[in-house]
């Protein structure tokens, strides 16, 4: 097996856990707007939807109702920023590289894209919330049926860092949506469970939800898998694994997570969130940074799509 073949396929692999973890990551982003639009009373989410645009990336269409971005970001075939442009990514990517994942896995992946139409179609009766719970319980399948029949070589630390990036993407997306001094207590509880959080959170804070508790909680936790700093752990010690071997060698995308990962760490709780909306885009320029990094040392070929339009890709 050639090193050009690796390479290919370790870049398959690392963007087939990006992908899945976008759309399970744009699923868990719509429910929150949804609902806090729902809670506001806004009952266009005009609003709602400029700002679930400008936070996801993609371009703002006057007058565009919070159902319509909800439509573009869940369908649009076209789009890896959408929950069905990203799952045929990952199905795209996966087919490349049949040899070397499970079967069930690609199996799963499969049969969820193919199922994304006909749960749409409900969606348009009764609401997106079945299909974005559709959504989130078959790429949680997808990641258990990894972490549960994949070997703990190369191919797993490939795709296992592709999604530490992305969910810590995700992260910073899904707390750029929520105005923090503006939330009510139900909106940082919608915030939690869409995190999959709540119960952790609660029992580490002992009932008290509030707005510092809830931001610490989901960038710095160290115990919590999908906090930022918990991811940006991981992805670091998949760069170790994946560069065992090249002691002194200067590796830049280790560099650029170990500074994140130290921003996060050594910050002060009440400093948080001043300015976060400026902390917020340089994580996800840093994750977007490393994303780079990887690709120039790894696959050494174009660089990758990035979700961020501009971002650096084509």
């Amino acid at each position: 097996m050639t090193r050009a073949l690796l390479s290919r396929v370790a870049e398959s692999i690392f963007w087939v856990g990006r992908y899945v973890e976008r759309a399970e990551g744009t699923a868990r982003i719509l429910d929150v707007a949804v609902y806090q639009a729902l809670e506001q009373s806004d009952v266009e989410g005009s609003q709602a939807a400029g700002r679930l645009l400008a936070v996801m990336g993609m371009p703002d269409v006057q007058s565009e109702t919070l159902w319509q971005a909800t439509e573009r970001l869940a369908t649009d075939p076209e789009s890896r920023s959408s929950i069905a442009g990203a799952l045929a990514a990952a199905r795209e990517n996966t087919r490349a590289v049949r040899h070397v994942v499970p079967v069930e896995f690609w199996e799963h992946i499969n049969a969820t894209w193919s199922e994304l139409p006909r749960q749409w179609e409900a969606s348009l009766r009764v609401g997106p919330a079945p299909y974005l719970s559709f959504v989130k319980t078959r790429c949680a399948g997808m990641m258990g049926l990894a972490d549960t029949m994949m070997s703990r070589d190369q191919t797993w630390l490939f795709f296992t860092l592709g999604r530490c990036l992305e969910r810590t993407d995700v992260v910073a997306r899904q707390l750029a949506t929520v105005a923090f001094d503006e939330v009510f207590d139900s909106g940082l509880v919608m915030l939690l469970r869409s995190c999959g959080g709540y119960e952790p959170y609660l029992r580490l804070s002992q009932g008290v939800v509030e707005p510092g508790r809830v931001l610490d909680f989901l960038l710095r936790d160290r115990l919590f898998p999908r906090s930022a700093f918990a991811s940006l752990t991981l992805a670091e010690e998949c760069l170790d694994q994946i560069n065992a071997g090249r002691d002194g060698t200067w590796e830049d995308a280790r560099g650029l997570v170990g500074l994140a990962r130290a921003e996060l760490e050594y910050s002060a709780p009440a400093t948080l969130a001043r300015g976060l909306e400026t902390r917020l885009e340089r994580l996800q320029a840093s994750i977007s940074s490393v994303s780079d990094a990887v690709t120039r040392r790894y696959f050494a070929q174009d660089l990758p799509t990035q979700w961020r339009q501009g971002g650096g890709g084509a």
